[in-house]
């Protein structure tokens, strides 16, 4: 059988995307995209709301949710669809390649994020059975019954962010190791990392591999420094991230600048260390064994490298730095 479409006298376009993303839309999600597509895209809510028989609330939710989902975008008329005066949302039925990159950006402000009501969020859960089965198991995850503000947060996470399930499990399994287990410290840190580029379960699990190895070098950089229960100085985080993350050094390399610093200045020095470990890494010095070979050839205890036993002049240089005369 075949159907024809009766057009009338006036036509309302779709942007394909939304055709991609209804799925995860709701009724009033979808009632409030044809009503913006038929009446041109520049109105205001009230009148939007007033045309759909529906609340300004509800106007203002589903356009949260298009906008996170980049079908709809601000634009600059006078005519408002938001309560700002210089702001128009614009369907956005352009080619990508035809849009600004200041179009395409998502926003970060926390009240541009889908907010749903109880009755609203009992009808998306009730047409999205993966949402559904997702909010269960963060619940599980997380120890707790989720309120609507809690559920909220996650809805952002995956119509907003556009994160799939598996990231956001991981996510707040992470959350749960370190002792968060609020789901407004879940969002901040996803936010973060989405910011960071990190939008995949593969870029993710990778990061968390990196942060905890980070952590327990920390920890161990604590001991051996003697910094104690105080929290690291700025200037320490600093040393400890370029050491970890830049130079890619390994925690026993560490210890082995530690021992070179304390036989030269008879203390745990951050900056000393941290010369060491730069003028290794500036020779190329990647690993214990070539550290130690370095020493042989220099027939010295020391490290070589710039040497510390030799070049008193850089001796004086970091001896100054430290405060020592």
């Amino acid at each position: 059988m075949k159907y024809i479409i009766n057009y009338g006298s006036k036509v309302a376009v779709v942007p394909e995307k939304a055709l991609e993303v209804s799925a995860r839309a709701g009724a009033v999600e979808l009632r409030v995209l044809l009503g913006l597509c038929a009446l041109g895209g520049s109105v205001d809510i009230k009148k939007l709301a007033r045309s759909l028989s529906i609340s300004e609330d509800d106007v203002r939710s589903a356009l949260a949710f298009w906008r996170g989902a980049g079908v709809i975008e601000l634009g600059d008329s006078k005519e408002a669809i938001s309560d700002e005066p210089a702001a128009e949302v614009v369907v956005a039925s352009q080619k990508p390649e035809e849009r600004t990159v200041e179009a395409t950006k998502k926003l970060r402000r926390a009240d541009e994020l889908p907010q749903y009501t109880s009755d609203q969020l009992s009808d998306i859960l009730e047409q999205r059975k993966e949402t559904a089965t997702l909010i269960d198991e963060c619940q599980n995850i997380m120890g707790k019954v989720f309120n609507v503000k809690e559920i909220n947060v996650l809805m952002g996470l995956v119509d907003y962010l556009e994160l799939d399930c598996e990231y956001i499990m991981m996510l707040l399994s992470y959350c749960v190791s370190l002792g968060k287990k609020t789901l407004h410290y879940a969002e901040k840190l996803a936010f973060a990392l989405y910011d960071a580029g990190i939008t995949t379960g593969e870029q993710l699990s990778e990061e968390l591999r990196r942060r905890e190895l980070a952590s327990d070098a920390e920890g161990k950089i604590r001991v051996l420094f003697g910094v104690g229960e105080r929290a690291f100085t700025t200037k320490e985080k600093k040393f400890i991230s370029s050491w970890i993350n830049d130079m890619n050094y390994s925690i026993e390399i560490i210890e082995k600048a530690y021992e070179v610093t304390a036989d030269a200045t008879g203390k745990g020095s951050f900056p000393y260390a941290n010369t060491v470990l730069e003028r290794w890494n500036a020779a190329g010095l990647r690993t214990l064994e070539e550290i130690e070979a370095s020493y042989k050839k220099n027939g010295s205890e020391s490290p070589a490298v710039g040497s510390f036993d030799t070049d008193s002049f850089f001796e004086a240089a970091v001896r100054r730095s430290l405060g020592n005369n």
